[in-house]
């Protein structure tokens, strides 16, 4: 795999874990639409579920909860109006660059 993630829809256990409807997944994926975050400034990272560890400063943290925000206010305004087009956004757009280039 190219990405250190992969997540997935189901995961069933058996003789051997089986994992099905599975995509590889890059960190600012992660990120972005993951569970809560955290960020801990002192240590250096950023933690997603309590479990997903990112080493990263304090800025980065901030950025990204700040990204989420917006994110998450957009797709509000989008359920609330189905025809609005956020595709244009100037967050939508950073998004998939920063999905699209691995954040370089």
């Amino acid at each position: 795999y190219s990405c250190p993630w992969l997540v997935y829809h189901r995961l069933i256990r058996t003789s051997k874990a089986f994992v099905s409807d599975s995509t590889e997944c890059n960190p600012y994926s992660l990120l972005l639409f993951g569970g809560s975050m955290e960020v801990q400034a002192s240590n250096g990272l950023i933690v997603l579920d309590d479990w997903i560890r990112f080493s990263a400063n304090a800025r980065i943290g901030s950025l990204i909860g700040g990204l989420r925000q917006k994110v998450d206010g957009l797709l509000e305004q989008k359920v609330a109006d189905p025809s609005l087009d956020i595709t244009g956004s100037m967050e939508m757009k950073l998004i998939t660059d920063l999905l699209r280039h691995d954040g370089v």
